[in-house]
């Protein structure tokens, strides 16, 4: 473990960038080793401790909802129950852990990342497969701690079909990956807030999905429970559904990127990246750019 005198602390107590850096430069490990060994491991962590929480929570509410028939459609408290377990899962941890790895612990967002430019293309070819075990370690750890057999693989309900089931999960994974794009991608001063999206699309993908398609919109959620409890037949879906989101998503991000979307409604976060020296045009009203070397001469 690396050691700071007081000598390398600043006022706050943290080291500082100077004495990190010289740390680093007599490290054994070369910084690109060492901070791609970081990135895995905050992806295992978090992926672990997101998908735990969830499946618990979700398991206690499958047992309590009909104790007499394991696959009865849920109860309204029932489905909050799941819908909160697994948004404040997410949400909590990647607060925890986006310093880290960025926090995605879904390979549709992953995926995502990567076609923004946001994540190597190689780290997510080491990440993904980390997202994967983990969610397999955290429903084989639920199995062995809740009693009874394990109920949170997810599965189609209440007749709904293989094309209903793989474009509801690519619609609510597009939702989810454009909060991510919006929130976390794009920098603005409500970026430090983006784990609260981000939980918050989540939760509200649960209310919406899980009667229906049990709610994957992340093929590792879907992947850790069907190792342990058994695959489906048409378990592809919750694969190729949301992997189709993340593609979707990104298409939409592109076209606002492509046009400027920034300058149609600037300065919500009053800053002057935003308002250029376009004239913005809301209804009738036409905002002219507001300039700070202008002086209020009243």
């Amino acid at each position: 473990m690396v050691q700071f005198t007081r000598a390398d602390t600043g006022m706050s107590g943290l080291p500082t960038e100077e004495a990190v850096a010289d740390r680093r430069a007599g490290s054994p490990i070369p910084n690109r080793v060492r901070n791609a060994i970081v990135i895995v491991l905050g992806e295992f962590c978090g992926t672990f401790m997101f998908l735990l929480l969830s499946f618990i929570g979700a398991q206690t509410a499958l047992v309590t909802n009909n104790p007499t028939n394991s696959t009865a459609p849920l109860e309204p408290f029932s489905l909050m129950y799941i819908a909160a377990s697994f948004g404040t899962a997410l949400a909590v941890n990647v607060w925890i852990f986006y310093r880290v790895s960025g926090g995605m612990f879904n390979p549709a967002v992953t995926l995502g990342l990567v076609l923004v430019g946001a994540v190597p293309p190689l780290h997510a070819l080491a990440i993904i497969p980390t997202q994967l075990v983990a969610a397999i370690a955290a429903a084989g750890v639920t199995d062995g701690l809740i009693p009874g057999p394990l109920l949170v693989t997810n599965s189609l309900g209440n007749g709904t079909s293989i094309a209903q089931g793989v474009f509801l999960e690519m619609f609510l994974t597009a939702q989810l990956v454009l909060t991510v794009y919006f929130l976390a991608v794009e920098k603005h001063r409500s970026t430090h807030l983006a784990p609260v999206g981000i939980g918050i699309s989540v939760f509200i993908a649960h209310i919406c999905l899980t009667n229906w398609t049990g709610t994957s919109i992340n093929p590792a959620r879907s992947l850790g429970p069907s190792v342990i409890a058994g695959f489906h037949g048409y378990d592809w879906i919750y694969y190729l559904g949301p992997f189709m989101g993340s593609f979707l998503a990104f298409g939409c991000y592109k076209i606002f990127k492509v046009l400027e979307y920034q300058t149609a409604n600037p300065g919500q976060d009053d800053d002057d990246l935003e308002r250029g020296s376009k004239h913005h045009f809301f209804g009738h009203h036409e905002k002219e750019p507001i300039s700070h070397s202008q002086t209020d001469t009243s």
